[in-house]
This record gives structure tokens, C-alpha cells and sequence, in this order.
């Protein structure tokens, strides 16, 4: 088992589909391009790729078997997330949100995905405490379903849930499968310390996204990883740890508003190399 180098496709060039004017099939396409030269360019095999099936509302079945292949043939590994959890106290809105996300999981089992990530869709009518009940409520059965798919699941720190929240409402499921996905920039936009907020939640964690910020303008910009907020040198080798018993992908995340995203994905994926051949973490890495 061992560390995998991936790209958080869509987040990572999302300003050059926006100026192209690119959509759909043209736009997944220009990412997903942009991935594989990457994995190429800096000899990760495989190279992770994390996309949601949000993304493919363009997708026939003969376009979903394209995609298939070209990701087989490209020789990436890829997290395909399913999609938003209603967390709603509408018992209708609930159970239209569960049959949608087997059909999602459905899906996802057929790229060969073992994780998928996912984010709840929260009502503001409902406390916190609320949103936190109806949330465990629903990843039992989402999770019950991903566990019968063979499928882990997991959630972002984003801009709500805290991580003593994310720990909660993975063990108040009372399953196995369901988890965190550690976003290392993302604790500084709920005002948590990443290297700590990380620590906690490692027992949980099943993806990674790597990503820096710098603060500007009252936002968190993203940045080429290692040039910003983010102590890399402390949190990657918590994160390596999760590979020793399974392989774990840290997908590389830019999201700059303003940053040369080519420049940034490059200078990550330097950064992230030279930390894994300087670690020993270089089976899918190369020295």
C-alpha cells in the first residue's frame, strides 16, 4: 500500500473553462487532459483523478463507456464523488435524495472507484443540532448502500461542519465505511489549525485534498502547494500514514481566483514529489 499523487480535475484549471467558455463534455474533457499530462509529465503511475458524477450530466451510456476506457488506458485511479446528502426535515425531500444516491453510488461502482465523496446539503431552518441528527440519520442508510457496493465514503471540511463534528457524525453512523475526507486548506476557513484539525480526524480519513492558501482580500486564495498558510512538512506524513494499510491518494487541489493555475499545478505536483522520493513514498510516485 502506498501514496498516490492525484488532481482535484475540475477545481484545478476552473478559470481557463470559464475563459474559453468551455461546458460539458468540452469542459470535463479539458481537465481531465490537463490530468493525465500531468501524471505524465512528473511519472506518477497511477495518477489519481477525483471527479463527481455531477459532472457528467453531459454522459450517454456509450460516453460513459468512453470515459471508462480513456481512464483505464490513461492508467488513473479515480475518486468519483455522488453527490449532495439532503439534510432536510422533509421525510419526501429525504427519501427522493437516498433513491438518487444509489443510482449515484451505482454509478460510481462502475469506474472502479473505492471511496466516493460527498457534502450535505443542509437546510437553514434546522439547528445545528438538528442538521447533525437528520445527517447521521441519513449516512446510515448511505452508508448501508455504499457497504453492499464495497464503496467508503467520506465528507470535506469545507465552510460548515468543524472537525469534532466530522468525527461525530462518522462515528454516530455506527459504520465502518463512512469517514472524512481531509481537505488540509479547508480547516482554515473554519478557523481550525490543519496540522491539529488533521491529527484528530486521521482515524476517520479516507482522501485527502492538498491544497495552500494565503489570506488576501478577507479570502482564502488558493495557492501553489508549500507557498502558503498550510505546515505541509507536518500534516503529509500524518496523511502517508493512512497508506501503509491501504493506498491513499493525496489529490492535489489549486482553486486560486487569480494565480497562473498551470504555474500552481505544476509547482504542487514538485512540491508533492520531492516530498515523497525525500520519504520513501515512491512506489506509484517514481524517484
Amino acid at each position: 500500500m502506498a501514496v498516490i499523487i492525484g488532481s482535484l480535475a475540475g477545481q484545478n484549471w476552473h478559470r481557463q473553462v470559464r475563459q474559453r467558455g468551455f461546458a460539458g463534455r468540452e469542459a470535463f474533457y479539458y481537465a481531465f487532459d490537463k490530468t493525465v499530462a500531468a501524471g505524465k509529465k512528473f511519472g506518477f503511475s497511477p495518477m489519481g483523478i477525483d471527479f463527481g458524477v455531477h459532472s457528467l450530466g453531459w454522459a450517454s451510456a456509450r460516453d460513459l463507456d468512453e470515459l471508462r476506457g480513456k481512464i483505464r488506458d490513461s492508467g488513473l485511479f479515480p475518486m468519483v464523488g455522488f453527490g449532495p446528502v439532503a439534510v432536510h426535515y422533509d421525510i419526501e425531500v429525504r427519501r427522493d435524495s437516498l433513491a438518487q444516491i444509489r443510482k449515484n453510488l451505482e454509478l460510481v461502482k462502475t469506474f472502479g472507484c473505492q471511496v466516493s465523496n460527498f457534502g450535505c446539503a443542509r437546510n437553514g431552518r434546522i439547528t445545528r443540532e438538528g442538521q447533525i441528527a437528520i445527517a447521521i440519520a441519513m449516512l446510515r442508510e448511505v452508508g448501508k448502500m455504499a457497504a453492499d457496493l464495497g464503496l467508503r465514503i467520506c465528507q470535506e471540511d469545507f465552510d460548515w461542519w468543524r472537525s469534532d463534528e466530522l468525527i461525530r457524525i462518522s462515528v454516530e453512523t455506527g459504520l465502518d465505511n463512512v469517514g472524512i475526507q481531509s481537505d488540509t486548506g479547508n480547516w482554515l476557513i473554519l478557523g481550525e489549525n490543519p496540522v491539529d484539525a488533521t491529527r484528530r480526524c486521521m482515524p476517520w480519513t479516507y482522501h485527502a485534498h492538498v491544497r495552500d492558501y494565503l489570506l488576501e482580500g478577507g479570502t482564502y486564495n488558493g495557492v501553489a502547494v508549500g507557498a502558503g498558510l498550510v505546515d505541509f512538512e507536518r500534516i503529509l506524513p500524518m496523511l502517508a500514514e493512512a497508506g501503509r494499510e491501504r493506498d491513499f491518494v493525496f489529490s492535489m487541489e489549486v482553486d486560486t481566483d487569480d494565480r497562473d493555475e498551470d504555474q500552481c499545478a505544476d509547482d504542487s505536483y514538485a512540491y508533492l514529489k520531492a516530498w515523497c522520493v525525500a520519504n520513501g513514498h515512491t512506489k506509484y510516485v517514481g524517484a
